[in-house]
Parts: structure tokens; C-alpha cells; sequence
């Protein structure tokens, strides 16, 4: 048998904490988590995330969510008109923004996680909404950023 795994295993302190309440922990999968403590609504709106609207507009595709004519006609004046840049800005995601909400303290490898797993949602949706077109979509984890980022951008050949 091969385990051929699509994520990395969680690895999150409220999981961890949440396992520790059992007795036998010998069965207990994320499933089990899900199970008792997941809101079907909370997952259902958080995959608008995963799986994003985009607008295609003149050579670009960018996040339906952030975008408006105003914004990417400031921003090709700004960026020379690169529309590769412009996608760059205007499909650039901080995750502490998605969050702005949560009181809770969130151990920085969650937030590092989701925003790997953003990533990879997104390189599969692009490729399936897009399949004449190549992108990169980067995870950023650095310091010079306001906590982890996704963002994307079509490659040209």
C-alpha cells in the first residue's frame, strides 16, 4: 500500500487540544474534529475562498472578489501597463485579512498551512477554468509581508 498524500498532515494546536480530551486517540482522524466541532456553513463560505470567481477582463484574470474597473485601470498606469503585474496586486490575498475577525490567537503553521492549501486550490482551478493558459501562484511566507500571502499571475511564453 502507497499513501499518495494531496496536503500536508495538520498541524494545528486547537486540533491537538481538541485530541487530548480523549481517552483513545487511536482512531481519531480530522474527520472526527470535523465532525464535532465544524459548521457545514463555515466550510461551505470558506470555499468561496478555495475555489474563487474570477472576471477576466481585457488580458488579465484576476479575483472576481477584489476587483473593479477603477482599481485595474490606476493600477496598469502605475505599473506601466504589465497586466501580469497588475494581476500580481490585484490577486495578492493576505490571509490575516481573511481572518480579520478571529479573537482567537492562531499559532502562525495554520495560518502558513491554509496558505499553502489556498495555493493549491487555486493552481487547480485556474488550470480547470483556464487550460490554454499557464500561471504561477505563489505561497508567500516572509517577513516583508503582512502575513502569509497567495496571489497569482499568468505566466507569458
Amino acid at each position: 500500500m502507497k499513501i499518495i498524500r494531496t496536503t500536508d498532515p495538520v498541524r494545528s494546536p486547537k486540533y491537538e487540544r481538541w485530541k487530548s480530551q480523549w481517552k483513545d486517540q487511536s482512531e481519531l482522524v480530522e474527520s472526527c474534529f470535523i465532525s464535532d466541532v465544524v459548521h457545514p456553513e463555515d466550510v461551505l463560505v470558506f470555499s468561496t475562498v478555495l475555489f474563487p470567481d474570477f472576471v477576466v477582463y481585457e488580458s488579465g484574470v484576476f479575483l472576481e472578489s477584489g476587483f473593479t474597473v477603477e482599481a485595474f485601470s490606476s493600477w496598469m498606469q502605475s505599473c506601466n501597463r504589465d497586466v501580469v503585474a497588475v494581476e500580481k496586486v490585484l490577486n495578492h490575498v493576505h490571509l490575516y485579512d481573511v481572518f480579520a475577525g478571529c479573537s482567537d490567537r492562531v499559532d502562525e503553521a495554520v495560518y502558513e498551512q491554509l496558505c499553502n492549501l489556498i495555493a493549491q486550490s487555486w493552481r487547480m482551478v485556474l488550470l480547470s477554468k483556464f487550460p490554454e493558459k499557464k500561471f504561477c501562484v505563489q505561497a508567500i511566507v516572509s517577513d516583508q509581508e503582512y502575513g502569509p500571502v497567495v496571489t497569482f499571475s499568468q505566466v507569458r511564453e
